[in-house]
């Protein structure tokens, strides 16, 4: 009874109290949630799809799940030793030449055959079901999350996390899947920045309107809804800066758990996305500069020779980001922006305008104002008093990894900062606490007088960010799990000739279909050559917007011959119109 006691006396109960709320408002937006970008799909389909990263249309008799039977992971722990074994004596036989190998033959045949999306044929919607779900002979299956983000452009971690969830519920599909790894992410988050502000920036006064406001937030509920994994960046950022403070507070000792915490969070971070690392370098840079002026020497070296061990690690564990950097599509399109030397200031403003809508009701200039705010403090006080190396720990990283990456990224979308958003209101409640500790009004000298002005100015933040007149982004009304579709309807989804294979947009969809048919443009005649229907079967044909909608549409109507099929209605989506056929005889009305 007395451990029980003593429990509920370390319990912070208005922290509780907020994260209940933030929970209720998370489960009511989730559960409006209707439909899903084209990313989150992909997010299911590389977390459980087995050795398969992208769906395709091919159909060989050898893939990359029978390369990994016959020479890799297996199916058993007995069946993978066996296969180790015998691929040493295949190697040690062609004088350990893994090119001129079998093993290395066949695995080129395997991945390219898994690849093809040429040979057109029908397939049972059920193909992607399976594409989106853990089956029940791929649960647990973290060889296959592996090889499927080698394929993909990001770490695998996240794809980890989210394969064992669905692998607890091994057939299903759910939204809930992702938006509950979301929501545990983003809680925990809110919690170590409630005690980050409360042990090292401000104390309690300033940690329960931080976490408040931003817990309640439009910025925090779409980070929640949108199923990739950004929740899970925030997260390891905002564990990242919490053990950078406490190592600064010891006197930056490093030794023992804090050394081993250092590097589990810049691993995990590296291991859940590459732009962790932009924040990586900037904190790293603030650190080295802060040691040094400390004279800290023998801490910085060991602090260097941890980060340089942890990267090592990194790179061993997941060697494939240097390709994906330097080869791959998004890494090499960030990479020529990076290294053209042009830098667009439109970009950069995007961006901090996307922040300040999600978090400040679109006042930017508030942002702006606290920023001059902390440097006319600074030039009055001289320096003298401030903690201003903690300052620029907290906000130099931020501004540095916002600046870079608004340069760097495909698309100026609010997905890319919204490990930012905390650090955002921690610049606007450090401002203002800054202030009150150095401006003696009245107000100050009463009982709770600091409170009382910040938890007015969290009042006044909520009343423009909060999430309950703020719906948060990525809810996609009126999408996928409001579309239902007869048993008896067949789906072709029309690609442009070298198009790749998008058709897992549909992937909820197609998967209630009888038969799915992913063609080019040129190809369509194949699917014709075996297509059967009867009277009351329903054709739906997806035709992408860039294309001639009317003239493919009665190609396919000739192709298929389909052309008794009268059209029922269309629909638009955002990259494809898609339009429903049935068959309705003359003799019937």
């Amino acid at each position: 009874m007395k451990a029980f006691r003593r429990i509920l006396e370390k319990v912070e109960w208005r922290l509780a109290a907020v994260l209940m709320i933030s929970l209720i408002m998370l489960i009511y937006y989730g559960n409006q949630k209707e439909g899903y970008h084209v990313d989150e799909v992909y997010s299911y389909g590389l977390a459980n799809s087995e050795y398969l990263p992208f769906m395709h249309f091919g159909q060989h008799d050898y893939n990359v799940k029978e390369w990994m039977a016959e020479y890799g992971a297996g199916e058993s722990l007995g069946q993978l030793f066996s296969n180790l074994a015998r691929d040493f004596r295949i190697l040690k036989e062609c004088g350990f030449q893994l090119k001129e190998s079998v093993i290395y033959q066949d695995y080129l045949t395997a991945q390219a055959n898994s690849a093809d999306t040429r040979t057109t044929a029908w397939v049972p919607g059920q193909a992607y079901m399976d594409y989106v779900t853990a089956s029940a002979n791929s649960t647990f299956n973290y060889a296959s999350v592996y090889y499927n983000q080698r394929g993909d452009v990001h770490p695998p971690l996240y794809y980890m996390l989210l394969h064992t969830i669905c692998s607890v519920f091994q057939g299903r599909f759910s939204k809930w899947f992702g938006l509950g790894l979301n929501i545990a992410c983003l809680l925990a988050a809110a919690a170590l920045l409630y005690k980050m502000c409360r042990l090292y920036l401000g104390g309690r006064a300033v940690a329960l309107p931080i976490t408040g406001v931003y817990s309640l937030s439009a910025g925090f509920l779409s980070t929640a809804m949108f199923l990739r994994m950004y929740a899970l960046l925030t997260l390891m950022v905002l564990a990242c800066c919490y053990v950078h403070l406490k190592i600064a507070d010891e006197g930056f000792c490093l030794k023992g758990r804090k050394r081993w915490k250092l590097a589990a969070v810049v691993l995990c971070g590296y291991l859940t996305h590459y732009y962790f690392v932009l924040y990586a370098i900037g904190i790293a840079a603030v650190f080295c500069i802060w040691m040094a002026a400390k004279k800290k020497w023998r801490e910085l070296a060991g602090y260097i020779l941890t980060l340089a061990a942890t990267a090592a690690a990194g790179l061993c564990i997941w060697p494939f980001s240097i390709r994906h950097v330097f080869q791959g599509y998004r890494g090499v399109g960030s990479l020529e922006l990076l290294m053209s030397g042009e830098f667009y200031l439109s970009r950069t403003k995007l961006m901090f305008d996307q922040a300040a809508a999600w978090l400040l009701g679109g006042h930017g200039w508030v942002l702006l104002l606290c920023l001059c705010g902390l440097a006319g403090l600074f030039i009055w006080k001289k320096g003298r008093g401030l903690p201003v190396f903690k300052a620029l720990l907290l906000f130099v990283p931020i501004v540095f990894y916002t600046v870079t990456v608004s340069q760097i990224v495909p698309y100026l979308d609010a997905r890319y900062i919204m490990c930012t958003y905390p650090f955002w209101y921690l610049l606007v409640f450090g401002t203002a606490a800054a202030l009150l500790r150095e401006c003696r009004w009245n107000v100050m000298d009463k009982p709770y007088g600091k409170e009382a002005v910040l938890a007015a100015l969290g009042v006044l933040l909520l009343s423009v960010s909060c999430g309950v007149w703020n719906p948060p982004n990525h809810l996609y009304s009126d999408g996928q799990e409001t579309v239902e579709i007869a048993d008896n309807t067949d789906f072709v989804f029309i690609l442009p000739d070298g198009d790749w294979n998008q058709s897992a947009v549909d992937s909820t969809i197609l998967a209630q279909c009888r038969r799915v048919g992913v063609t080019y443009l040129s190809d369509m005649g194949r699917l014709g050559e075996d297509y059967e229907y009867r009277t009351g079967d329903v054709l739906m044909i997806a035709i992408q917007k860039d294309m001639d909608v009317e003239n493919v549409l009665a190609q396919a109507r000739e192709v298929l011959g389909v052309e008794g099929l009268a059209e029922m209605g269309r629909e638009t989506g955002s990259t494809s119109v898609r339009i429903t056929l049935a068959d309705l005889p003359a003799n019937e009305s």
